[in-house]
């Protein structure tokens, strides 16, 4: 049986690289998708920026083509004062052209606001669009470097797969279907621990779940040492093999026996 163990110690080594591996494989696509998510959150900021000008820009035309019309019209009436005849028609006339100077004032005023709100945006736009622009070119750089490594793992894990499947071959069916089943419901892809031999001053000697640190019972602990059948660990429920440390434990109990 502790060849059998040691066969089920080598099969674990492979489904802990394989556990490992995809946990970091089904971690990447959402990492992308919060990477192109920032992007687009990005890249829409930006597109405000630029929409916002537009506007600004656009109200601004609209005023200076006002203002245009208005001082056109300015020079036309001012051009009609050899022409009046009566002080009724002097005065309408500088009503009229009081009026338009007014809202030409009003326009230019406005148009020198909206110049300084384009400057400002502008301003915001260029340093948002520079900064943004590395962090999205660095974003793009992550995904590529996730999506590279997604590949990679895809590979890897399939060899590793073949490998299992190859083990699996080796050991009885009985032992790997006591195995798998406390495989698939293992939290950390883990079915094998190891029980190690412990001595600690003024304490009893006693044996250790690797797997959980659960102290085992010493009749438990004996049988993972004679490795005569599967035992597994009251708590963690894994298989218990032989620690390391086992031959230490075998040399103690020689030396307290005498």
């Amino acid at each position: 049986m502790l060849e059998e163990l040691k066969k089920l110690e080598t099969l674990q080594d492979v489904d802990s690289k394989i556990f490992n591996l995809e946990e970091e494989l089904d971690t990447l696509p959402e990492n992308n998708k919060a990477l192109e998510e920032q992007i687009v959150e990005k890249e829409n900021k930006i597109a405000e920026l630029k929409s916002a000008i537009s506007i600004q820009v656009s109200e601004k035309e609209k005023r200076d083509e006002i203002l245009k019309k208005g001082e056109e019209k300015l020079k036309t009436i001012t051009g009609k004062q050899s022409a009046i005849r009566n002080k009724e028609e002097y005065n309408a006339l500088l009503r009229e052209i009081d009026a338009i100077k007014r809202l030409n004032r009003d326009l230019g005023d406005e148009i020198a606001e909206i110049n300084k709100e384009i400057e400002t945006k502008t301003e915001e736009l260029n340093a948002t669009d520079e900064q943004f622009s590395k962090e999205i070119d660095g974003f793009k750089k992550q995904i590529a470097l996730n999506t590279k490594r997604m590949e990679e793992l895809d590979k890897t894990i399939d060899k590793l797969y073949d490998d299992r499947e190859k083990l699996t071959q080796n050991i009885r069916q009985v032992v790997y279907r006591k195995y798998q089943r406390i495989l698939e419901t293992s939290p950390n892809g883990r079915a094998i621990a190891k029980a190690e031999y412990r001595k600690e001053k003024d304490t009893p000697a006693y044996g250790l779940c690797l797997g959980c640190n659960m102290k085992l019972p010493p009749e438990l602990y004996n049988m993972v040492l004679r490795a005569t059948r599967i035992e597994v660990c009251p708590n963690c429920q894994c298989i218990l093999i032989p620690g390391d440390s086992h031959h230490d434990n075998s040399k103690t109990n020689s030396e307290e026996g005498k």
